[in-house]
C-alpha cells in the first residue's frame, strides 16, 4: 500500500488533483471574478487576459494543472488555446466557458473540451475541475 504522499503523486501525475489554475479571458472584470472564485476553493490562480499570454506564461510555469478559459477572445480564440494546449501540454485539464451555445461553438470539432455557460457556477466550475 503506497505512503499517503505516494497516492497524492499518482492523482497529480493522472491530473485529477488540480492545484494551480490559470483564467484567461479578455475581459479583465470577469477574470478577476474567476479567479476570486477559484481562490475562495484554495486554489493557486493565476490570470491571462489573452489566449498567447497564456501560451507564454505556460512556458514559463511548468506546475499549472488546468486552464479555464472563455472562448470567444480577440485574436487566439479559447478553442485555439484549448487546441494548442492540449498539442503542446496534454497533461493540462483545459475548461472552456462562454456566453455562446456549446453545439454551435464545437460543431465539427474534432476534439471535445470540457464547458460550462456563462454565466457560471462556482460548484460547476469545481466539478469540472475535479473530473
Amino acid at each position: 500500500m503506497p505512503a499517503h504522499g505516494e497516492r497524492e503523486n499518482e492523482h497529480a501525475q493522472s491530473g485529477s488533483l488540480v492545484r494551480k489554475v490559470m483564467v484567461v479571458d479578455d475581459e479583465e472584470d470577469l477574470a478577476n471574478l474567476a479567479e476570486a472564485l477559484l481562490s475562495s476553493e484554495g486554489l493557486e490562480v493565476m490570470v491571462a487576459n489573452s489566449a498567447r499570454d497564456a501560451l507564454d506564461l505556460l512556458g514559463q510555469h511548468d506546475d499549472i494543472d488546468a486552464i479555464f478559459s472563455d472562448v470567444m477572445m480577440p485574436g487566439m480564440t479559447g478553442l485555439q488555446l484549448a487546441d494548442a494546449v492540449s498539442d503542446m501540454y496534454p497533461r493540462i485539464k483545459v475548461v472552456l466557458t462562454s456566453g455562446y451555445t456549446l453545439p454551435a461553438l464545437l460543431a465539427d470539432r474534432k476534439r471535445q473540451y470540457l464547458f460550462t455557460p456563462k454565466p457560471y457556477r462556482l460548484e460547476t466550475i469545481m466539478k469540472l475541475l475535479r473530473s
